[in-house]
């Protein structure tokens, strides 16, 4: 009787010490922020991680205009970090569009069949890196310009349904 006690209590011991050891070693970070982006889009006044345009009513010799910018600041708060980011663009391509990304008017990027594709065959052109160092409030104003030529106005690219998704990718820059 004595022997099934002390097994017991040396079980319930064990299984005791166990589980304390195992709470002081396990731990998780619970620190949650509203927002734990660096670096978001503003399109048409919403902030946005990505963008998707669908082509539905473009026609052969238009063009369209998308403007959105990239900023470390908001309403009077300046981000505290230094950030980089990168503008990706990812479309089928199906109709023969010239997409052409624009930073503070000038050429940034032209996103074209030179693009590998992905396992989804859409055409993935990534944007060059950009770097906002936090001393500064920085605001990149950016204008995507979508232009259907007119030498493809033609019945074979009439019913064709393609988009463009506009992503960006940021990361915080860690001093050394």
């Amino acid at each position: 009787m004595i022997k099934k006690r002390f097994k017991l209590i040396l079980v319930v011991m064990i299984i005791f010490s166990l589980g304390i050891t195992y709470s002081v070693f396990q731990s998780s970070a619970g620190l949650v922020i509203e927002d734990q982006n660096i670096a978001k889009f503003v399109f048409n006044t919403k902030q946005l991680d990505d963008i998707n345009i669908p082509l539905l009513d473009i026609k052969p010799g238009e063009n369209k205009e998308y403007l959105f910018s990239v900023a470390n600041n908001e309403n009077g708060n300046k981000s505290d970090v230094s950030f980089e980011y990168q503008i990706i663009i990812k479309t089928y391509h199906f109709i023969p569009l010239k997409i052409t990304l624009y930073k503070d008017e000038t050429i940034f990027g032209v996103c074209d069949e030179t693009y590998s594709r992905n396992q989804n065959n859409e055409l993935v052109c990534n944007m060059p890196v950009n770097s906002v160092d936090y001393n500064t409030e920085k605001t990149n104003y950016y204008k995507l310009l979508v232009n259907f030529p007119a030498e493809y106005d033609d019945s074979i690219y009439s019913g064709l349904v393609d988009y463009i998704n506009l992503e960006i990718k940021s990361w915080q820059l860690v001093e050394e």
